[in-house]
């Protein structure tokens, strides 16, 4: 079903030229935000099992406004999982510095995420635990859902690859499986907390480093742990 005709389960449409359509479009679009941001706080509040009831009264809404702009608790949920992906590539992004070396590019972007998910554990959970449930979305969903920040990932892999003179093809299934992992990993310390979160972070730069270099030096380039990423003067 195209998000023309069933606006509530997909994104909010695009301008279209006439000032009336596009004033409500805008009004639609921040009320959906406001919306969203509200359920993620009730998340936070009272865990990713949360009802609709939670929901509406956290966002002080009645259930039937909150209807009118999500057709179901399904589409809700889906916008929710969409945000926190964003979320995530907000806070990750901005630590890809190729001035940094290439340990501290990793260490720091784990900390980043981790440091994310300690503040808000169960916004981690429900965006995991969603599509693992019972109606929830699919795997592919999941995958889909975190393909920008794989896809970035990605780039600033293969641009030291590259810049290197190696093999900067098709990163993409290293980088999933090295997002995967991580995310399994940070799950299991939320649930079993056996660690501090500076050493989680300790631990999981040691793995991502290693499988980072390792798929360097399988392309041709050796990565040294000091150097600085800033890309070789042409």
């Amino acid at each position: 079903m195209s998000t023309e005709a069933n606006p509530g389960r997909g994104r909010t449409p695009g301008p279209t030229g006439d000032a009336r359509s596009d004033r409500w479009l805008e009004h639609r679009a921040t009320v959906r935000a406001e919306l969203v941001e509200a359920t993620l706080r009730a998340i936070d509040e009272h865990g990713p099992d949360l009802s609709i009831d939670d929901v509406v009264k956290t966002a002080e809404v009645p259930r039937p406004k909150l209807y009118r702009f999500f057709d179901d608790k399904d589409a809700l949920f889906d916008a929710v999982g969409d945000r926190v992906q964003e979320m995530i590539i907000e806070r990750v992004v901005p630590h890809f510095d190729l001035t940094d070396t290439a340990l501290g590019l990793v260490r720091s972007t784990l900390t980043a995420y981790v440091g994310l998910v300690a503040e808000r554990p169960n916004v981690f959970r429900f965006l995991v635990g969603s599509h693992f449930s019972d109606g929830g979305r699919s795997t592919m969903d999941l995958v889909d859902g975190g393909r920008p920040l794989s896809d970035a990932t990605a780039a600033v892999v293969a641009a030291v690859v590259t810049g290197r003179g190696g093999d900067g093809e098709n990163l993409e299934y290293f980088v999933d499986a090295v997002l995967g992992a991580v995310a399994l990993g940070v799950l299991r310390w939320l649930n079993t907390p056996a660690i501090s979160e500076i050493a989680l972070v300790e631990e999981l730069t040691t793995f991502v480093w290693g499988a980072m270099s390792a798929t360097a030096a399988a392309r041709g380039v050796v990565l040294d742990p000091d150097e600085r990423l800033a890309l070789p003067e042409s």
